[in-house]
């Protein structure tokens, strides 16, 4: 049967990577890309213009295409840039990628502006403008923080907002120690000399660091287990049985997450999620070994501090990452999707319930891809996973590859 139109709500790279694995299929005539952004593509998360923010994945591991994996290499080198897999790129330059593979997607049309709705079968924008559609793709990428502040002369509750660190400066209170913190603490301590930093968190734990020269991932744990108790000791256990650097290992484990958050049951969930996510997450979001070099000189220096917030300070960031997807208030049409029962957080409130396709629970034509999806699959926040997402999402829409 024919697809008329597939409506993907979002122009950063979730959306990006959305409506090209839609272009491979045969059976959608129209895609519609409804984006906010005057950019489509790079989104805030490409968006930087920052040369030394780098990507946290290797350059080899970033093709927009699930069947074509050394897509961004070619086009890196075709535009003058060339790339080696193991390096990390700018994120600037994937941005500028993303930007041109929107670009020459068949079939394709964007549509700016800022969708609220969906309603009696097509998406309803702010300005009353409404675009019929076969089904809706949810592909909004990451919320910005919920904003937390403290105390100071300054609070940045967004720090990727536009023109957010501006003038930032002096004693610098940042709040959360994950990636976040890395590319806003080299970002201010690069802009001024005399800025100090303190960044505090709970675990106080930092991103650790890939390797310099990339080894094969291992196969992943052995075994089915069905709890948190079972996975960390079968982990563990490739650990002590592996000749290979740990980095290899988490990368083994990395296609798994998803089929062992599946086998484990709410409570155990939770669990992972108050007393392991952390300690996973600094192994697997690491950074890069360039950037991790410039962090620990900024702590060897000591103008990068890692403890207490203690005393006064002309600002405060908040780098906690960002909130939950079904928070409510970030976002006009996940706030109206939520308030009409079209869609319906996931059990622990994390992101949208949504099938294994990604099909939001008691919708037929509903989709969602990218960190929507987290509470249902761990692990949905990073390329590879969005560009598994989107082909999933254009087989359950569109049929055959063409």
């Amino acid at each position: 049967m024919a697809v008329e139109r597939v409506v993907v709500v979002g122009g950063g790279a979730s959306g990006v990577l959305t409506a090209a694995a839609l272009s491979r299929r045969s059976e959608v005539g129209g895609i519609v890309l409804v984006a906010r952004e005057d950019r489509v593509g790079p989104g805030l998360a490409y968006g930087t213009a920052a040369a030394h923010h780098r990507l946290n994945s290797p350059a080899g591991r970033m093709s927009a295409w699930q069947d074509d994996p050394d897509d961004f290499l070619r086009w890196a080198a075709t535009a003058g840039s060339p790339q080696d897999a193991a390096e990390f790129s700018p994120r600037r330059l994937y941005g500028d990628y993303l930007e041109s593979v929107a670009a020459s997607l068949p079939r394709t049309t964007v549509v700016h502006g800022e969708a609220v709705d969906v309603r009696g079968g097509a998406v309803v924008l702010a300005d009353g403008r409404s675009i019929p559609a076969y089904a809706v793709v949810l592909a909004l990428g990451n919320p910005p923080p919920l904003g937390r502040t403290a105390p100071a002369v300054r609070a940045v509750a967004d720090p990727w907002a536009p023109g957010a660190l501006d003038g930032v400066r002096g004693r610098v209170l940042l709040l959360g120690t994950g990636l976040t913190m890395v590319d806003v603490a080299t970002s201010l301590a690069r802009a001024d000399p005399g800025t100090r930093l303190t960044a505090t968190s709970r675990n106080r734990l930092l991103p650790r660091v890939h390797l310099d020269v990339p080894q094969p991932a291992g196969p992943g744990v052995q075994g089915d287990p069905t709890t948190v108790g079972g996975v960390v000791r079968a982990f563990h256990d490739r650990l002590r049985a592996c000749d290979r650097a740990w980095q290899a290992e988490v990368d083994g484990v990395r296609p798994q997450v998803n089929a062992l958050w599946g086998a484990l049951g709410h409570e155990d969930r939770v669990r992972f999620i108050r007393h392991v996510s952390r300690h996973w997450e600094v192994h697997r979001h690491r950074m890069s070994p360039i950037v991790a070099a410039e962090v620990h000189g900024l702590l060897a220096s000591g103008r990068l501090v890692i403890g207490d917030a203690d005393g006064e300070y002309d600002a405060v960031v908040d780098c906690t990452g960002p909130r939950p997807f079904a928070e409510p208030g970030w976002n006009p049409l996940v706030d109206a999707l939520l308030a009409s029962g079209a869609a319906h957080p996931d059990a622990l409130g994390i992101g949208i319930d949504v099938d294994a396709e990604g099909r939001v629970q008691g919708a037929s034509a509903l989709f969602a891809v990218g960190p929507a999806r987290r509470g249902s699959q761990w692990e949905s926040t990073a390329i590879p996973e969005i560009r598994q997402h989107a082909t999933e999402v254009a087989a359950a829409v569109g049929g055959p590859s063409s």
